[in-house]
């Protein structure tokens, strides 16, 4: 199968059914006849932009990702802080921030869309990511501006 016709496949299953792995995404593309090794799944996943975002049920799934506008990845940004975020440390230069499980995704997906200026990177785990900074005021800076997410 060439690669525009695995990827529309990939499109269509994940529209019609929740997927939230690499590995429940290569299953259903063998159950419909697809050979395809997860290192190719990873590169479709990446090039189609896929991102992982919670569902109204609170379940985590790949998703297409819609450019929306700066003010719009703020606010989306802000909701899944709000609703992800558990509690914020400053820790020299880094932000370590303990979110819900599967939390940390979802939220540092968004927090790289929008690009802040200050955070240099961001690591994310299953219910933790990190937001290294450039010094450590610009971390206490970034994490005031989380926390008032919060609110």
């Amino acid at each position: 199968m060439k690669k525009n016709q695995r990827q529309a496949l990939i499109r269509q299953i994940i529209m019609e059914q929740p997927i939230s792995t690499q590995e429940e995404l290569l299953l259903c593309l063998q159950k419909a006849g697809v050979t395809a090794t997860q290192a190719t799944i990873s590169r479709d996943i990446r090039e189609m932009k896929l991102v992982k975002t919670q569902d109204e049920n609170k379940q985590v799934r790949y998703n297409l990702f819609n450019q929306p506008t700066d003010t719009r990845k703020e606010e989306r940004l802000q909701s899944a802080v709000k609703r992800e975020v558990l509690k914020i440390q400053v820790v020299q230069f880094m932000v370590v921030v303990l979110t819900e499980k599967d939390g940390a995704d979802v939220v540092t997906n968004w927090l790289d869309e929008v690009s802040y200026s200050e955070v240099v990177a961001t690591i994310a785990g299953v219910d933790t990511f990190i937001v290294i900074c450039r010094s450590e005021v610009e971390a206490q800076n970034f994490a005031e501006k989380l926390e008032k997410m919060r609110e």
